[in-house]
């Protein structure tokens, strides 16, 4: 075979161990190409590095993948802001009334209510320009009980409003009346906690040192104290033995642990609302609330969104990876190909005659091989007009 084919058949035998991209590129260690290429060491040090840096990556992927399925909170203040407008109110000119109104004219007097909030900016590590959830986003329920006569106002004096699901979230509501007098009013804003938030009765709070937390939350707290205070049947571990503290609160000597869930539904109640107290004035165009309310809630943290957008790239950076590894090897197989072509030429120039010697008697090996019992003569092969002959 000349040169071409023998580093064609090669670089076939090269192809079928060359990993595909995305794998780890070949180790040129084996190659014994340092002493024409001193920088390959460092190239193998690279990929050592490269290896525990992949371990280090997976055990922080992993870290973060278990951390997203937990629930990441932080803490952060809706200030809540009221105020009313007042329309059409009776107004006095030096102390009378004005008699010559148009009949025609006139309009019922009548106000409106606005409860407005907003998330406060956190003090430090805020993002210019972040989009922050509207305020009733952060609302379940609102009730608005109006403190006036019932049988002067047959439009009734309790107001209410639930989030239904996938409204459109908005920055406050309006609540509009008819009404000539000053009206106190109560607000009662229940708040949205994701997950669910409950709050436990007096008995058991008083047990579990909770006041409001989650179902999952309230369960773990019981369990624990379960197992701080051994109540777990010695013989039959589904039971619970109740001391006497559990005994005043569940009423039970003894219960499965099954009926834990069960027993807890019987001491949850839904959280206290925000109540806000407010008096509605008619004496001007436009009042406002002389305090604003800051009521603490629950937000997303900010690092869950970095958290889960660093994962959403990882596919983009393996394809990018992926691409450096393909030139990579394509790096290494043309390395090798210059190696392969410069030992032939090499042990040609140390050694012509005999390097001819022993090329021809490869090819003639080879020749034996492919015509399998069928011989060649030594003088034929001698000759180049005789491979040029059909076969």
């Amino acid at each position: 075979m000349n040169p071409q084919q023998q580093q064609q058949r090669l670089q076939m035998q090269q192809q079928n161990s060359i990993p595909m991209p995305g794998l780890p590129v070949p180790n040129m260690q084996g190659m014994q190409i340092e002493t024409f290429v001193p920088e390959s060491k460092l190239f193998t040090q690279l990929q050592d590095f490269e290896k525990r840096l992949d371990q280090t990556i997976l055990r922080k992927r992993l870290d973060i993948q278990e951390a997203l399925s937990k629930p990441m909170k932080t803490q952060r203040f809706l200030r809540i802001f009221l105020s009313n407008l007042a329309s059409d109110q009776y107004v006095e000119e030096g102390g009378q009334e004005d008699n010559n109104m148009d009949a025609d004219n006139i309009k019922c007097p009548s106000w409106t209510l606005r409860i407005e909030g907003r998330l406060l900016e956190p003090t430090v590590g805020n993002k210019k320009g972040a989009v922050q959830k509207q305020f009733s986003h952060f609302i379940k329920s609102v009730y608005v009980e109006l403190q006036r006569d019932a049988g002067l106002y047959p439009d009734g004096n309790m107001i209410e409003w639930h989030k239904q699901p996938g409204s459109a979230d908005c920055d406050g509501f309006e609540i509009k009346r008819k009404g000539d007098t000053n009206t106190p009013v109560k607000i009662f804003i229940q708040l949205e906690h994701q997950p669910e938030k409950f709050k436990l009765s007096a008995e058991l709070s008083r047990v579990l040192d909770i006041h409001t937390d989650t179902k999952s939350n309230c369960i773990m707290a019981l369990w624990q104290y379960i197992k701080l205070n051994k109540l777990q049947d010695p013989d039959d571990r589904r039971y619970i033995n109740c001391d006497d503290t559990l005994k005043r609160v569940f009423n039970v000597q003894r219960f499965l642990f099954t009926q834990i869930p069960e027993l807890l539904n019987m001491h949850i109640l839904p959280p206290d609302p925000v109540v806000l107290e407010y008096i509605i004035k008619v004496d001007k165009e436009y009042h406002i609330g002389q305090y604003a309310y800051d009521v603490e809630v629950e937000v997303d943290d900010p690092m869950k969104a970095k958290m889960t957008g660093l994962l959403n790239d990882i596919p983009g950076l393996n394809k990018e990876l992926s691409n450096y590894d393909e030139k990579i090897i394509g790096i290494i197989q043309a390395i090798n190909q210059c190696k392969l072509k410069r030992d032939f030429f090499l042990s040609f120039s140390n050694d012509p005659c005999g390097f001819i010697k022993q090329w021809m008697a490869s090819q003639n090996r080879d020749m034996e091989i492919i015509l399998g019992d069928v011989r060649i003569d030594a003088e034929d092969a001698r000759n180049a007009k005789f491979f040029d002959q059909p076969w």
